[in-house]
């Protein structure tokens, strides 16, 4: 994917956290074995990239977005959203005391620190990281995807909110992935109980078929990713009929182009589904022009595309 290629590996090492309120070695940023975060699992995030700009320096990408949506997150845990209005001078602060002018990876949770039982009320904590983070193989190496269909369902709204991004949701994604691997595949979707196409266990999954660019409905499952969001937008920009709709595991293997795209993934060519290879592999144009746009609007070349809170969590609780 052409324009993905300089990938802001520096080998560096960062080593400070913002940790309820100072700057301490990352070690040092802890909670208590008994806090609500590691008994219950009260403990929302998100991830920011860090790109370095043509003309120098770094911006956090998308943050505003991601904010609204931990924001949201917060008030579906019960967790304190006022933190989040600090984020921006926080990273600014990470950035300038460990002098990192390379691309980064920007994690920021907000956690129920007090120790109590399961009805005891959350005392948030905000933790703020930064760490080196360059381009996956999918990108930097130009190899596919090779993806796996899981047994493994993601829960129903009624079963825990989809629009939360709490540490608690990636449990049965993670056991998706562990077992998809062990059977060979790079990765996997997840299914619906009724069967359609969900998410990946940490990325969005879009098809394009005939120029189309299609993604499985919020409805699905599936949490309001802001790269999803940014996809969907952008396609339609660059004057492609961009749609949210429900897909069949015969759809997923059918499509032209399949991709997984998320914030820490950036994008993931798919090159087999389920062990069937894409008709349009290893030529994914549609995904190329987006992985070009994606890194023009991120380095500071182009302008970003404005992306509508509203729309992303669109159904949020």
């Amino acid at each position: 994917m052409s324009g993905a290629s300089a990938d802001g590996r520096t080998g560096a090492v960062w080593p400070l956290a913002h940790h309820r309120g100072a700057l301490v070695p990352k070690e040092a940023a802890t909670l208590p074995m008994g806090s609500l975060a590691l008994r219950y699992g009260i403990s929302v995030f998100e991830g920011v990239r860090l790109y370095h700009q043509d003309a120098g320096g770094v911006v956090p990408w998308l943050l505003d977005p991601h904010l609204d949506r931990l924001r949201n997150s917060c008030r579906i845990m019960g967790l304190d959203e006022s933190c989040c209005a600090s984020v921006p001078a926080i990273i600014d602060e990470l950035v300038a005391a460990q002098g990192i002018d390379a691309d980064g990876y920007v994690r920021i949770a907000v956690s129920a620190a007090n120790v109590g039982g399961i009805d005891e009320a959350a005392e948030s904590a905000l933790t703020v990281t930064v760490a080196p983070a360059g381009r996956k193989r999918w990108l930097a190496h130009g190899e596919g995807i090779r993806l796996a269909v899981s047994s493994w369902q993601r829960p129903s709204d009624a079963v825990f909110p989809s629009t939360a991004k709490n540490i608690s949701a990636y449990a049965g994604p993670r056991l998706a992935l562990a077992e998809a691997r062990q059977a060979g595949f790079d990765s996997c979707v997840l299914r619906t109980a009724e069967g359609l196409i969900s998410e990946a266990p940490t990325a969005t999954v879009v098809l394009v078929e005939d120029g189309r660019v299609v993604t499985p409905r919020l409805d699905d499952h599936v949490l309001p990713g802001v790269t999803r969001s940014w996809v969907l937008a952008t396609a339609r920009a660059l004057g492609h009929d961009a749609i949210e709709d429900a897909v069949t595991e015969d759809r997923l293997r059918a499509a032209d182009e399949v991709v997984l795209c998320g914030t820490g993934l950036e994008f993931g060519p798919v090159r087999t589904v389920a062990d069937r290879a894409l008709p349009g592999w290893p030529v994914c144009p549609v995904t190329t022009e987006l992985v070009d746009a994606y890194f023009d609007q991120a380095r500071g070349r182009t302008a970003p595309t404005r992306l509508d809170w509203a729309l992303i969590a669109r159904g949020a609780r």
